[in-house]
């Protein structure tokens, strides 16, 4: 008997464990990620506004940031905190059905690696050819930085949630044996790294907030899917979802950005605050949301959205990017950021984000699908898989997007899917299937 199957039976896992082995794919959580997703692009279109000043060149803005009704706004639409909320209740139904068939840690993480990594090959290959096109061309420096900031200002994610799905196997030993000890230990961890950042100035610590407040809202998952937040009575969930934006107000006073999108990077505790509100507010909402599921077109759109979604959110900037410029090239005017004409026009740029979306998802989401394989990866080449996938995007962060960041990371996550080895499944003795999601 292995190891790992030893300290699984002298674990014994809990009964809610068990039950969540047993839940198949949640329609309402399949919803929450779909939209989430829907208002992360809608977000960054309003975001920025580029256009061409005289003497000045290309302008870019983020004319979103500077409206006043979008911080009170963002206590809701900053949904990342949310996302990985949900990302937690997907994951650990997906692990315990995995372990239950007899898979493994690794195995999981393998099948991970290769759902991200995958289409951000083809991602970074594209933007460090675009980068290079645009040098040899004699595109300005500065405005070629500009759209680099642009296009890869949602990068971070690869990193937060690549690693959030590589500890989940453990994370949900430790919310079988001590749920409350390892949320509160994840929070402490969010605070510590605030203090430690703003007593001596050095802002790189508050990406190691990275690790705390996104394995907290992944956390927040696995008690929903336990069942352990349904189970409280609606008052008591209203109570718990009140004191947590009380204590938003309170971080705010304190010094905290009023605005969640500055709470982002690097991530405060702000957003672990946020993470409980919006959890609270999800399953005060999770009835109504069942019966929305219940409609065919809503089931249509949340499959096909769903079945492409790391795609949609890796491409939707350099879509976006791509649409203004080719505009800004056209006789067309463009109205100036921020004006009236420029918020009338934003359902067109939105339509047209959105053909050009799915027609790069129709070519590209293929690379999302699970891929079957036969004899297993050794576990040394999944953790340096995985590190393989971590790098990138943390290079992006520190480094910023040029050329030669785009095409190492590219050549690093194709790496990370080298080194899972993916073989088809053609052998009767191969592991269970991690087409899980």
């Amino acid at each position: 008997m292995s190891s790992r199957r030893a300290v699984s039976e002298s674990s014994a896992p809990s009964s809610a464990a068990v039950r969540v082995s047993e839940v198949s794919r949640d329609p309402v959580i399949d919803l929450v990620r779909v939209v989430c997703v829907i208002i992360v692009v809608v977000g960054h279109l309003l975001m920025i506004g580029a256009s061409i000043a005289p003497g000045r060149g290309l302008v870019v803005e983020r004319t979103l940031l500077e409206t006043r009704w979008i911080a009170p706004v963002s206590w809701i639409a900053q949904v990342m905190p949310l996302f990985f909320v949900v990302g937690g209740f997907a994951g650990i139904g997906a692990w315990r059905r995995l372990e239950a068939s007899g898979g493994t840690a690794a195995d999981f993480i393998r099948s991970r690696i290769l759902r991200l990594a995958r289409p951000a090959i083809a991602l970074f290959a594209t933007l460090a050819l675009a980068i290079l096109v645009m040098h040899l061309t004699g595109v300005d420096a500065v405005a070629i930085r500009f759209i680099a900031v642009g296009v890869s200002s949602p990068l971070w994610f690869l990193a937060a949630y690549s690693f959030a799905q590589a500890y989940l196997p453990g994370l949900a030993t430790f919310h079988a044996q001590a749920p409350w000890a390892t949320l509160a230990t994840l929070a402490a961890g969010a605070v510590v790294f605030d203090i430690l950042r703003v007593a001596t100035g050095v802002e790189a610590l508050g990406l190691l907030n990275m690790t705390f407040v996104w394995l907290f809202a992944q956390q927040l998952g696995f008690w929903m899917a336990d069942g352990s937040f349904r189970a409280l009575r609606h008052r008591t969930m209203l109570a718990l979802g009140v004191g947590a934006y009380l204590l938003l107000g309170a971080l705010v006073v304190i010094g905290y950005p009023v605005n969640m999108l500055d709470n982002l990077n690097p991530p405060t505790f702000a957003l672990v605050a946020l993470a409980v509100g919006q959890t609270c507010l999800l399953v005060l909402a999770y009835p109504l949301l069942r019966q929305i599921t219940t409609a065919r077109v809503v089931r249509f759109v949340v499959a096909t959205v769903g079945a492409r979604l790391v795609t949609i959110y890796l491409w939707h900037l350099p879509v976006l990017a791509l649409v203004i410029g080719l505009l800004l090239l056209t006789p067309l005017p463009m109205p100036a950021a921020g004006s009236a004409a420029w918020w009338i026009t934003r359902p067109v740029i939105m339509a047209l984000m959105a053909l050009v979306l799915a027609g790069i998802s129709e070519l590209l989401g293929r690379l999302e699908r699970p891929l079957p394989f036969g004899s297993p990866a050794a576990d040394w080449s999944t953790g340096l898989a995985a590190a393989c996938m971590v790098i990138p995007p943390f290079a992006v962060i520190v480094f910023g997007l040029g050329f030669t960041v785009a095409a190492s990371s590219a050549v690093l996550l194709a790496a990370a899917v080298l080194l899972q080895r993916p073989m088809a499944a053609n052998s009767r003795e191969s592991r269970p299937s991690t087409a899980t999601t």
